[in-house]
């Protein structure tokens, strides 16, 4: 998988990612939006949002790019706390321009007690900003990496994916009926089960890798199927539109992905996916406090969920790319 691949694939999960978090609740869309096309009672961009799962997609090409980088020894505890500043320094950023905006707009909200400062500028807690709560078990994936892909130097790849995906079905069993029932994310029992439920979906992306290594990854007698292969994509997100539980998530974004780098994009298409690849870490930061903390009604005052999907992600580029841009700025004077 090329760096352009990756690039354009962070570009359809985060798009994803958009789309999920606009239309994901059934009572919001019918409320809020005016649906032009029903499946039964429910609106099609609701049913539409089951083929939309961000978070496996992002950890399978985390996993493969980091694993690529442990095969060149470049990855170390020092080597991820450097890379894990840089990430930290954009999301510090965005919380003190949202937080400071949230802080005459909800008051009663931001900043809170100093309590809920710490917690959410550490990302331990996510109340300033719900969809930053993957920021946390991904820093202590990141962390542990390193002692991940040596477990996989020592296992069978088949016996690597049959125990992950054991400790992912544990995980997330017990995440639903004793987590998420009671709401208490923010526990130090919650972040280590979803530690443990996150690291399926790593290993697959770094189990990828060493496929690609051995030359193993591409299937030769799909090259320039670009027909077939949408065809195949389309199949499968209409697929996923009639699987509600999140239980197959990881090996649905597995499949896309696998079908994905076999695809050959070009132009435009290309050019826009790779855009909004490069900017996906911080639209994935901001784009929720436009359309679920502080200016929901704007958004959604376009109605039409086509419109109001545009709208949002006009806006969340519009103030991701000076905040990249300030990001990388500081990381560069601090010589991240």
């Amino acid at each position: 998988m090329s760096k352009d691949t990756s690039f354009m694939l962070k570009g359809i999960v985060i798009l994803m990612m958009v789309f999920l978090h606009l239309f994901n609740r059934v009572d919001v869309v019918i409320t809020q939006t005016t649906p032009l096309l029903y499946i039964g009672s429910i609106p099609f961009v609701n049913i539409l949002t089951r083929a939309c799962p961000p978070v496996p997609f992002f950890l399978i090409l985390s996993g493969y790019g980091l694993d690529y980088m442990y095969a060149q020894g470049r990855v170390s505890f020092k080597n991820q706390l450097h890379r894990l500043l840089k990430l930290y320094i954009t999301y510090w950023l965005v919380l003190f321009i949202f937080v400071s905006i949230g802080s005459i707009l909800r008051p009663n909200v931001y900043p809170g007690d100093l309590y809920k400062v710490i917690g959410n500028i550490t990302s331990y807690n996510s109340s300033y900003n719900a969809v930053s709560w993957f920021l946390f078990p991904y820093m202590l994936l990141s962390l542990t990496s390193i002692i991940i892909f040596r477990i996989l130097d020592k296992v069978n790849k088949y016996f690597a994916i049959i125990l992950f995906c054991f400790i992912y079905l544990i995980s997330a069993y017990i995440y639903s009926r004793y987590i998420a029932v009671k709401q208490s994310y923010d526990s130090v029992f919650a972040h280590v089960v979803v530690y443990f439920e996150l690291m399926f979906s790593f290993v697959i992306g770094a189990l990828l890798h060493r496929q690609n290594i051995k030359g193993k990854l591409f299937i030769r007698s799909l090259k320039d199927k670009n027909i077939l292969l949408i065809v195949c994509l389309l199949v499968l997100v209409s697929l996923k539109c009639f699987i509600r539980t999140m239980a197959f998530d990881p090996f649905y974004s597995f499949v896309f992905i696998f079908l994905f780098i076999h695809l050959n994009v070009k132009g435009v298409f290309r050019s826009f996916l790779y855009f909004m690849g490069k900017y996906s870490m911080v639209i994935w930061l901001t784009h929720s406090f436009f359309c679920i903390h502080l200016f929901p009604k704007f958004i959604y005052s376009f109605k039409l969920p086509l419109l109001i999907y545009a709208a949002l992600l006009l806006v969340s580029i519009s103030v991701s790319v000076p905040i990249m841009k300030l990001s990388q700025s500081v990381a560069k004077k601090l010589r991240l």
